[in-house]
C-alpha cells in the first residue's frame, strides 16, 4: 500500500509549519526579563492581649514585691491605655482602683475612685468586686465614725469626770481651809 502524494508531502510541510510558527511566535514575544518578586515576609504577629496582660501582671506582682507601688500603678496604667476596649484593660483599671483604695487613704477618696469605675461600662465579674469592695468600705467607715464618736464620748465623759473631781478637791480643800481657821479661832484666848 502506498501512501498518496498529497499525504506523503504534507508532513513534512507539517513539521516544517509547526517549526516556522514556533520560531516566529518566539519572535513575536517582546524580551521581557522574568520578574521575580520580591518575597515579603509574613508580618510579625503582636502577641494576644492576654499574653501581653500575662506579662504585666507579672512585672505588676514584682513591683508590688519591692513596694514600688507607684512603678506598679504607671505599668497598669499604660496597659489600661493601650488595651482600653478589652477585658484585660478593664482589669487593670480595677488594679489600679486596687492600689489607690489602701488604708491609709481617706474613705471618701476610695468609694470616688470605685464610683468612677463602677459608672463604667465593665465585666460583671470586676463589677461584683468593686460592688463588694465598696460595701466593706462603707461599712468600715461607719464603724470607724462609731468608733470615733465612742471615743469623744468617752473623752468628754472623762473630761466631765475630772471637771467634777478637780470642784469636789476644791470644796474640800476650802472646807479644810475653814476648818483651820476655826480651830484656830476656837484656841485663840
Amino acid at each position: 500500500m502506498t501512501t498518496p502524494a498529497p499525504l506523503r508531502r504534507s508532513a513534512p510541510n507539517r513539521i516544517f509549519l509547526s517549526l516556522a510558527s514556533a520560531v516566529a511566535l518566539a519572535s513575536c514575544r517582546t524580551t521581557q526579563h522574568p520578574t521575580t518578586e520580591a518575597v515579603v515576609p509574613p508580618p510579625l504577629q503582636s502577641p494576644s492581649v492576654a499574653l501581653v496582660w500575662a506579662s504585666t501582671q507579672t512585672s505588676v506582682y514584682a513591683l508590688l514585691v519591692d513596694s514600688r507601688i507607684p512603678s506598679a500603678d504607671s505599668a497598669l496604667l499604660q496597659f489600661a491605655r493601650a488595651y482600653a476596649r478589652t477585658p484585660e484593660g478593664v482589669r487593670a483599671r480595677w488594679w489600679r482602683t486596687l492600689l489607690r483604695v489602701d488604708a491609709s487613704a481617706e474613705p471618701a477618696s476610695m468609694l470616688l475612685q470605685l464610683d468612677s469605675l463602677l459608672a463604667d461600662s465593665i465585666p460583671t465579674d470586676i463589677r461584683v468586686e468593686a460592688l463588694l469592695m465598696r460595701h466593706s468600705i462603707t461599712t468600715l467607715d461607719s464603724l470607724r465614725r462609731l468608733e470615733l464618736r465612742r471615743r469623744l464620748q468617752a473623752t468628754q465623759l472623762a473630761t466631765e469626770r475630772m471637771d467634777e473631781l478637780k470642784s469636789a478637791r476644791d470644796s474640800v480643800a476650802k472646807l479644810a481651809a475653814e476648818v483651820d481657821r476655826l480651830r484656830q479661832r476656837l484656841r485663840a484666848p
